[in-house]
């Protein structure tokens, strides 16, 4: 759907978030309609700019969403509601930021090339570094969708590229999809929204349903789940290339490759972490496809900043650091943390129940003499101490079924200056919602009590 399409009908705006107050404001600042409503799931302050719309909220759905012509809707509300469904039977129209921006950017905006990022993990890590290699590289490139600005707000400007972090929310219902999209990986999450697994993966792949002969996406293979869904769909390969393979961009120990040619040392970036320089083969293949030199690109990652909560050092004390990795929301994404740092390991994890199998999470750890303690806590704690109880069979490894964070930081504090020092990692595995409003929260209640420890 394409902004013209909006003059004149009865919009409705699903969800009062950051997206949706952008979409508003849009809305306003090009006087698109005169008919707006406003839809929250739950009351809420409405900010003073938006008073002159009328406002709902729970119960009322029923009684305004069949009447408007368009809803533009927030990523949190699932496709997959009663009520999103019957609407769309009855002829309603949905559509949102991500839908907008990516066809009016395909529509009128020519000289742009539109980049979109997904996978389960890795994806604000990925387009940060592009988007910091780009602008480097003075180009005129615009970062946004969960990460930047709402994609809404760059559909006026200029600019030759823009890097989209799209979640499998974005693209679940796109009706147009990127000129280049970059797949970091596929895990098990976000079930309560898709409903199921496989549809989980299948929306994060709607990304490039759309796409045309000229366009182009780059595929991790080395990552199992991707490959399955990939070849599930029968993808047209005309479309596909892929990276971690020898003949391409690929990861090796602590280097990033292109073919037999050393492009990268992790050591000397401020990143960490080896899953990282697997985020960084599909990165510097898309700069490669778009005609970036590689050599200045290895050289301006070397400034690239980490983002917080994200393998963050807080600090260290008495021989003990202490990383923030808050935004881990997988088993698989614990793992790839342990496997980052080496010396010992207290690794603290835990948070809303979210049907995840932490076999593989149990048996890292039972292969790896350098974990000494697993920290479990919040709701899904006793399914991750079950997992541990019943595959990790070591004398050197203690677990601990804590009853709040403040317990899981200064018991492994305690268990590695005992050992001499080491890495306490607190990688939840699982989302925060229940317990904190988003990982950036959780990540900041770590941090403060890092800073509040008692270490004397």
């Amino acid at each position: 759907m394409l902004i013209k399409d909006l003059s004149h009908k009865k919009i409705m705006v699903w969800g009062l978030g950051t997206e949706g107050k952008s979409v508003l404001r849009y809305l306003l600042k090009h006087n698109i309609s005169k008919d707006i409503y406003i839809y929250n799931d739950e009351n809420t302050e409405i900010p003073d700019e938006f008073k002159t719309f009328p406002f709902y909220f729970g119960d009322a759905l029923n009684n305004i969403i069949n009447n408007v012509d368009v809803v533009i809707k927030s990523p949190g509300v699932s496709i997959y509601k009663t009520e999103i469904i019957k609407a769309k039977n009855n002829g309603v129209l949905f559509t949102s930021s991500t839908d907008l921006c990516f066809n009016e950017v395909r529509k009128n905006h020519p000289l742009c090339k539109l980049i979109a990022v997904t996978g389960s993990k890795g994806k604000s890590t990925s387009v940060s570094a592009l988007y910091h290699i780009m602008k480097e590289q003075g180009c005129s490139v615009a970062l946004g969708g969960n990460i930047g600005k709402p994609l809404i707000e760059l559909i006026d400007e200029n600019y030759n590229f823009i890097i989209a972090e799209t979640s499998s929310y974005q693209a679940a219902d796109l009706t147009c999809s990127p000129h280049v999209a970059l797949f970091t990986n596929l895990f098990f999450v976000h079930t309560s929204w898709h409903l199921t697994h496989e549809n989980y993966c299948l929306d994060k792949l709607h990304l490039i349903d759309n796409q045309s002969s000229d366009d182009i996406c780059f595929i991790n293979k080395r990552n199992p789940e991707l490959m399955k869904f990939i070849e599930q769909k029968n993808i047209s390969h005309h479309n596909i290339s892929y990276y971690d393979t020898f003949d391409n961009f690929h990861a090796e120990d602590n280097f990033l490759y292109y073919k037999n040619s050393v492009i990268l040392n992790l050591k000397n970036l401020k990143l960490c972490g080896n899953h990282n320089l697997d985020n960084l083969a599909g990165v510097f293949s898309v700069l490669k496809y778009l005609g970036f030199d590689i050599s200045c690109a290895a050289k301006d990652m070397e400034t690239f900043e980490p983002l917080t909560h994200r393998l963050q050092n807080v600090k260290t004390l008495q021989g003990v650091t202490f990383i923030n990795d808050s935004i881990s929301t997988a088993p698989e994404a614990a793992i790839g943390a342990m496997k980052s740092f080496d010396g010992n390991i207290a690794i603290i994890s835990g948070g809303q129940e979210n049907g995840q199998d932490y076999t593989d999470y149990a048996d890292f750890i039972n292969n790896n003499s350098k974990i000494k303690l697993a920290v479990t806590l919040f709701q899904c704690g006793p399914q991750i101490a079950e997992s541990i109880k019943n595959r990790v069979h070591r004398n050197d490894f203690k677990l601990l079924e804590a009853s709040s964070l403040e317990q899981a930081v200064q018991s492994s504090f305690e268990t590695l200056k005992s050992c001499g020092g080491g890495t306490v990692l607190f990688s939840p595995t699982s989302p925060s919602f229940g317990f904190y409003k988003n990982f950036m929260e959780r990540g900041q209640h770590f941090i403060d009590i890092v800073n509040n420890l008692d270490y004397k």
